[in-house]
């Protein structure tokens, strides 16, 4: 998908100048970052995943033909309660690895040739303009991270099974049945098991 956020474009046209092995520190941050695809259906009720204040320190290493980026990023994550299924900001933090490809080389501005060993799928594209879009490798690190099934809080008490009311706002008016443990062989008593009615009396 394509980054509409230019927090997180960084031109390495000098980087990629310069000898294997040379370095760049770079700061990263943006207040929002939208996780969900962009072709989702946005008339849908489903939530929007989305992060927010995204932080982290990142480090870029001039390799062969490549750009190996690594660091930490830190920040909060919009997500669904899985008991009472209030949204809420729930802390994140996710590492990144990964390889950017040149599309152009920086000295001629032709296009980059690969033969086929050096094709690597995994990794990123580098566009035509010498910007590295860290958009979507933090998107995807992010939704790695993600909590299977996140709660609001660790004593939250979901909804009533019965009428949905949230119950961390209180009591709602359903009546709970309450089971007289005395009859539960009974219960479990099936008809083949009764005497017939039938029976010879001695």
């Amino acid at each position: 998908m394509e980054s509409t956020n230019k927090d997180l474009v960084f031109n390495v046209s000098q980087l990629m100048k310069e000898s294997v092995g040379a370095t760049r520190k770079l700061e990263l941050y943006t207040p929002s970052l939208v996780l969900g695809d962009e072709d989702t259906d946005t008339d849908s009720d489903a939530l929007e995943l989305q992060a927010r204040n995204l932080e982290g320190n990142i480090k870029v290493t001039r390799l062969t033909r490549d750009l190996l980026v690594q660091g930490q990023v830190e920040g909060e994550v919009l997500v669904e309660c899985s008991r009472c299924l209030d949204q809420f900001w729930t802390p994140i933090e996710t590492s990144l690895e990964e390889k950017f490809q040149p599309a152009v080389d920086v000295e001629t501005g032709r296009p980059v040739h690969r033969e086929a060993e050096e094709e690597d799928d995994t990794a990123f594209e580098i566009s035509a303009n010498h910007e590295m879009d860290l958009a979507e490798p933090v998107r995807q690190s992010i939704l790695v991270e993600l909590p299977l099934k996140p709660l609001c809080k660790d004593d939250c008490k979901g909804l009533c099974s019965q009428c949905g009311a949230n119950l961390n706002e209180g009591a709602c008016d359903c009546v709970t049945e309450t089971v007289d443990n005395r009859w539960e062989a009974l219960r479990k008593l099936q008809l083949e098991d009764l005497p017939s009615g039938d029976s010879n009396v001695n």
